[in-house]
């Protein structure tokens, strides 16, 4: 989870998560934080892990996030975003977790591709779960500034290797939101979901963002490619 900010006194956080590359720079950033390799769709072995952790709150942010990736394979995409959702959520009840809190997307509202759609299913489950005994909400975020997998940081890296700046229309615009920002949502999230008897969906005004702009700041050697799947 790697645009989690949070005051790291306040909590003991474990990273559950596949991508050992993320893992390891997470666990460098930041000594405290605990890392596991493992998949939320690996029933089992989530089980195992939070059997042995007996966490107060988890933050579901595992997805197949990549638009065109759902697309043309939407079958590992429902493995993840959904099949996976369902595990969490099945395990927090089972387990009696306080707090589940899921991450979720501005590509759920009013979904136009099968990630959005896959993330507006998420949503639902996480409502239709809350209880009193076991509380689930979600946020809803832009595109993280910076995060892993970001058009920024692949495009300061095109620049460094002095290639094109590849852009898939010069009228795509994109909502962003920094990590900071990101994790402010998440802790508003933790804190707000006690004080609430229904289940709720947290996001904020984010601002809207051309993609050519951003990308001129960058470097004026720029593609135009086309637009990609979804």
């Amino acid at each position: 989870i790697n645009f989690i900010e949070f005051n790291i006194n306040k909590y003991k956080i474990y990273s559950y998560s596949r991508n050992e590359k993320s893992q390891v720079a997470l666990k460098r950033a930041y000594k405290d934080v605990e890392i596991i390799l493992g998949s939320v769709e690996d029933r089992l072995n989530l089980e195992n892990i939070i059997t042995k952790i007996k966490p107060d709150i988890i933050i579901h942010a595992a997805a197949l996030k990549h638009v065109d990736s759902a697309e043309k394979q939407p079958m590992e995409m429902v493995k993840s975003n959904i099949i996976g959702s369902k595990n969490i959520i099945e395990l927090s009840k089972k387990f009696d977790i306080p707090i589940t809190i899921g991450i979720s997307t501005d590509k759920a509202c009013s979904p136009q591709n099968l990630y959005g759609y896959s993330k507006k299913i998420m949503e639902k489950m996480f409502l239709e779960a809350n209880t009193q005994e076991t509380r689930f909400c979600c946020t809803r975020f832009g595109n993280i500034a910076g995060s892993n997998g970001s058009v920024i940081p692949f495009w300061l890296n095109k620049k460094r290797l002095n290639e094109p700046l590849t852009v898939t229309s010069t009228k795509m615009t994109r909502l962003m939101i920094s990590k900071d920002q990101a994790s402010k949502i998440v802790e508003d999230c933790i804190d707000f979901v006690e004080e609430f008897t229904e289940g709720f969906i947290l996001a904020k005004k984010m601002k809207k963002v051309a993609v050519i702009d951003i990308a001129k700041n960058i470097s004026d050697n720029i593609v135009e490619i086309g637009i990609r799947p979804g």
